[in-house]
């Protein structure tokens, strides 16, 4: 079924009554419902292909990986293999993240897929073919299994592309394969507030999404050593994609919860403690010294507020209009 809806902003009871389709003036949908719970859809086929393929199954779910450094947040090395290659780099400056653009690499190094991510109806997933018919677990080639040793070792792969202009409620879907004789790419256009006709509740949960969660991280307290396994401060990043089952039925006045994929949950260092990061801050007098957090203590002609803030017994004194350590 396909709809038609007048974008003349003038007359518009009679638009409703009438319905009278202007050339030029009218935008042509399809049915979005008929679409996302058909089986045989491209964008249903894409997701049954692509499977988790670098990824896994589940929020939360996702491979855990590690940047080296707070600084430099271009690579993300996967604990169990592989790698998240963010081009441009993340900028903490600009968390949460509003978009990102990475490409999966798996533990050979070997490209799995391309992401970008511009909001939750506006993103493009390229997921590669491959075939791995050896039989080493370890090898891991065309999929990040799981501990089970379980995963989708034959994948023709394609690009799933949905776009959502800023301010508007359209969705376009654009599907294509992974090579030429794959068929052609299909496009379809539909208008998200059409998705009410599915269900009366959990609509959501009919609509293709890509969602992102960021942190920069959190100062941990001044204390110089913090333990390997305490995550608490980490800033972290993670991507995942929510797929509509494809045949979402009504059942107690609620939908299906949808597929959800997820890419990567890549921890970032947090920033350093307090009295240990080379820089003024809290309540320090200088740097990482003096001040009622810090232990150390400021050394001669650093800044202090009392004498409690001098090393070695020193004074806090004026000097050029500026109170400094007096060290004897």
């Amino acid at each position: 079924m396909r709809r038609y809806v007048l974008l003349a902003a003038a007359a518009p009871i009679l638009a409703v009554t009438a319905a009278v389709s202007v050339p030029g003036c009218a935008e042509e949908f399809e049915n979005i419902c008929v679409f996302l719970q058909d089986p045989n859809s491209c964008y249903q086929k894409f997701h049954a292909e692509a499977d988790a393929r670098c990824g896994a199954r589940g929020k939360d779910s996702g491979p855990i990986g590690n940047f080296a450094s707070r600084e430099t947040l271009d690579v993300c090395f996967l604990e169990q293999g592989g790698q998240v290659v963010f081009d441009p780099p993340l900028d903490l400056a600009a968390f949460p993240l509003q978009s990102i653009k990475f490409t999966r690499l798996d533990s050979l190094a070997k490209e799995c897929g391309t992401f970008t991510y511009s909001g939750e109806f506006t993103y493009s997933v390229t997921i590669n073919p491959c075939s791995d018919t050896s039989t080493d677990t370890e090898l891991a080639r065309c999929t990040d299994r799981g501990e089970d040793g379980t995963g989708t070792d034959s994948v023709d792969g394609g690009t799933l592309t949905l776009t959502t202009p800023e301010g508007r409620d359209t969705l376009d879907v654009t599907c294509a394969g992974s090579t030429p004789d794959a068929g052609a790419a299909s496009s379809h256009h539909f208008n998200r507030i059409d998705i009410a006709e599915c269900a009366k509740e959990s609509q959501d949960n009919l609509l293709p999404k890509a969602e992102i969660e960021s942190s920069p991280g959190h100062q941990p307290p001044p204390d110089e050593q913090i333990a390997e396994d305490n995550h608490n401060f980490d800033g972290f990043v993670k991507f995942r994609i929510l797929h509509p089952k494809a045949a979402a039925t009504i059942s107690s006045g609620s939908i299906a919860e949808p597929d959800v994929v997820e890419y990567f949950n890549c921890r970032i260092p947090p920033p350093s403690p307090l009295c240990f990061n080379g820089q003024k801050d809290g309540l320090e007098t200088d740097v990482d010294c003096g001040g009622e957090l810090c232990d150390a203590k400021c050394g001669d002609g650093k800044s202090c507020v009392s004498d409690g803030d001098c090393a070695l017994g020193g004074e806090c004194v004026i000097e050029n209009g500026l109170s400094i350590c007096k060290i004897p």
